[in-house]
């Protein structure tokens, strides 16, 4: 069985740092998001996954490669925004699609038994079929209206408030027969939410796979949070080759990537994701942030609801306060303090203090 794995966003609502990284290498608890889609593929069986790819392209194919774990990758590059039917359409020209087949958006997280999806959408006859799971605000997505036979009888994109149908929503997964690709007009914006699937939900055809499990749609830097947070366990647990000072002051829950140090008096936690590669030196302090690989936090130094990007370094006796983005690359000098939801762009040096909700340019 293949895949097609929806890749190809900008992120601009994860700026300033997906400038530089893309969306599917942003780390989930210490894993980049397109890992956790191809762990689940995986699962279920997949062999072939297609990346439909466009902003930053290379960097990903740099990172991932062909191959992952048994899996084979190829990649389909968009050469002009195609929406999202447009790129599964572009993608099946790398791979011939003779059989039923999975889509998924790059940036969801989900735990989802997709065999168990599969034999649905055999069982019901459908041409697509859609995992749908229920949030509490659905005017954010694509709503159904579902009957007693799982088929969907309505679909609604972005209700506005008040108006959905129901609040199961759009998860970003589909089981689909290759025939709806004829659906889709070659070389063009196609949106599956707004142009495929109300027809094919009239007609009878679109299936709807409500499922329970945890799902994260990462679009912004809130739901990034969410989604780190949402998974730590409430305990520690720590990659290989650690070193943790045994008078450092651990408050679950902490996760800790692969060879990090932790060295005396630091306090670390609760609510703490730290990457790969990442030291926090004598008595620094970080709670409630995520820390991306090879970060460097100084001695004395206060890192509290932040998010720090690959390879920033923080100086001695500095501080970044709640709800601050601190760029790859970046540099804080000695006894700076960022206040409070301050944005740095990648790779500046920070030598003085930074007003609230200032932007480092």
């Amino acid at each position: 069985m293949k895949a097609v794995v929806l890749a190809g966003g900008y992120a601009t609502r994860l700026r300033p740092i997906s400038y530089v990284l893309p969306k599917l290498l942003f780390p989930v608890l210490g894993k980049p998001m397109i890992y956790w889609t191809l762990d689940l593929l995986k699962e279920a069986g997949i062999e072939e996954v297609v990346l439909g790819v466009n902003y930053l392209a290379e960097n990903l194919r740099a990172s991932v490669g062909s191959k992952y774990d048994g899996i084979t990758i190829d990649y389909s590059l968009e050469s002009q925004e195609l929406g999202t039917a447009g790129p599964i359409k572009l993608a099946s020209s790398k791979t011939e699609m003779k059989e039923t087949f999975i889509a998924m958006n790059g940036d969801v997280i989900a735990q989802i038994n997709l065999r168990d999806m599969l034999d649905q959408h055999k069982r019901t006859g459908a041409l697509v079929t859609d995992a749908l799971h229920q949030v509490e605000t659905p005017s954010r997505f694509g709503v159904v209206e579902l009957d007693t036979q799982d088929r969907i009888r309505r679909f609604v994109e972005k209700p506005k408030p008040g108006t959905a149908p129901s609040r199961l929503v759009n998860a970003g997964i589909y089981m689909i027969q290759p025939e709806v690709l004829e659906r889709v007009a070659p070389n063009r914006k196609v949106s599956l939410e707004r142009e495929i699937f109300p027809t094919l939900a009239k007609e009878g055809k679109l299936s709807g796979f409500p499922f329970k499990g945890h799902w994260f749609d990462i679009g912004n830097l809130t739901d990034y949070r969410r989604a780190n947070f949402s998974l730590l366990r409430d305990s520690m647990a720590h990659g290989e080759n650690c070193v943790i000072a045994t008078d450092a002051l651990m408050r679950n829950p902490v996760f800790i990537g692969n060879n990090s140090r932790i060295e005396s008096k630091a306090r670390v936690g609760p609510n703490v994701v730290l990457g790969n590669d990442t030291s926090i030196a004598r008595c620094g302090k970080v709670a409630r942030s995520i820390i991306f690989d090879g970060v460097r936090i100084g001695k004395d130094s206060e890192v509290v609801g932040a998010i720090l990007g690959t390879g920033v370094k923080v100086g001695k006796n500095a501080k970044i306060d709640r709800g601050c983005t601190i760029s790859p690359g970046v540099t804080v000098a000695d006894r700076v303090k960022i206040h409070a939801g301050a944005i740095i762009h990648p790779y500046k040096e920070v030598n003085q203090n930074v007003r609230a909700a200032a932007h480092v340019m």
